[in-house]
């Protein structure tokens, strides 16, 4: 759930076990991708405060936390690809307890469990896969090839699930849940590599609060804080903004399809260029799509505002995200892995209750939250070089 990456690889076009591999990547993405932006807007629709809503990603946190060292042990016993396949009933059980929220609110403390586990194997799974095939020099192409198709196959989905979820949550989350479950079918009969663990959680804390390790501490902890904020407090806003789902779809649908027209560009150029210049030059491209969403008030200016967020935010992530996958590299990419996703997630449970304090003190909220989230994606840049 950017919990969950959306960026696949080149070689999708050349080996036949990848075609297939991926093929059940893009099919689950668009199962994600129908419900995700509308889970927040449940919630509320169901008359929980978006303080409570913004602690309940809160909890989802602090489990990914607690469990993700014991998570990433049970990873490297059953392989890369098959932790995926292990996420997907989490995910299932995830979407049936939000039917079943409405008239059991004690489900409420176990769906963050039941999330986070899901987004542990999984995120392991997909980067460990990405590195061991991924090729170094061709890693932004890689990234914004299989990007493209996965964005294509999934830019309709917001449509389709705001229709979906104008009166038919019901329907909407049982679709995501087939989807899934159809989705980890290849995986069954595909290869895999068992990672071995060579760190404990003593070395995990050791590298996480390393002084040479701070840049990549301030960076990661900058994309944790504005990217919850962008899947949580901007999909509520819009709803209040939009009136309806099948609005708020149809503007994240048209955003992503007129985004898709650079991706692959911006991927050649990754290759080619500085990725650090190019992540300065996204910081400040992004930086002003925050600052953007303040006004967005009517449907036109939240398209355009929205189209512009996320032209800037590929060409931000794609240096990132392949510089990230550079300095794993470097060194033992499994504790990297795991020390980056236990920043991304230590940094929103010190952090989201303060942003569940401002909407509680509601003085223009979500003002604070979008200037909050641009003060945080500044730390992108900070990135260890």
């Amino acid at each position: 759930m950017s919990h969950l990456n959306n960026y696949i690889h080149y070689d999708f076009f050349k080996n036949k076990e990848l075609n297939i591999f991926y093929l059940s990547i893009a099919i689950i993405t668009f199962g994600e991708s129908l419900i995700n932006i509308f889970v927040p807007i449940y919630l509320y629709k169901l008359g929980y405060s978006i303080p409570v809503i913004i602690m309940f990603y809160f909890f989802v946190s602090l489990n990914f936390v607690i469990f993700s060292y014991f998570g990433a042990k049970i990873v490297s016993r059953i392989g890369d690809k098959h932790s995926i396949l292990f996420s997907t009933p989490f995910a299932v059980l995830y979407y049936i307890g939000l039917l079943l929220l409405e008239n059991n609110i004690v489900i409420f403390w176990i769906l963050p469990f039941l999330l986070a586990l899901r987004m542990i194997f999984y995120n392991y799974g997909y980067h460990l896969n990405f590195i061991n095939h991924s090729e170094r020099k061709k890693r932004g192409k890689e990234l914004a090839s299989i990007g493209v198709i996965t964005l294509t196959m999934t830019a309709t989905a917001p449509f389709l699930g705001g229709i979906l979820a104008t009166d038919h949550f019901f329907l909407l989350f049982l679709l995501s849940a087939f989807l899934m479950i159809i989705g980890t079918f290849p995986l069954f009969f595909s290869k895999d590599k068992h990672e071995k663990i060579n760190f404990s959680a003593k070395d995990l804390t050791r590298q996480i609060t390393a002084k040479s390790e701070r840049g990549n501490l301030i960076s990661f902890s900058g994309y944790a804080m504005e990217s919850i904020i962008g899947r949580t407090i901007w999909p509520i806003f819009l709803i209040i903004i939009l009136q309806t789902t099948i609005k708020t779809g149809s503007i994240f649908s048209a955003s992503m399809l007129i985004s898709i027209c650079l991706f692959y560009f911006i991927g050649k150029i990754t290759d080619k260029k500085n990725k650090i210049k190019l992540l300065k030059i996204g910081t400040v491209m992004y930086f002003f799509a925050w600052v953007g969403r303040i006004f967005a008030n009517t449907s036109y200016k939240i398209l355009f505002i929205d189209s512009y967020k996320n032209i800037s935010e590929k060409v931000l992530h794609l240096p990132w995200s392949a510089h990230s996958y550079d300095l794993a590299m470097r060194k033992d990419y499994f504790s990297f892995i795991v020390s980056r996703e236990i920043i991304f997630n230590v940094s929103r449970i010190l952090f989201l209750p303060f942003i569940a304090l401002i909407f509680w003190l509601n003085f223009n909220p979500f003002l604070i939250s979008f200037l909050v989230a641009g003060l945080f994606s500044i730390g992108y840049v900070f990135i260890k070089k």
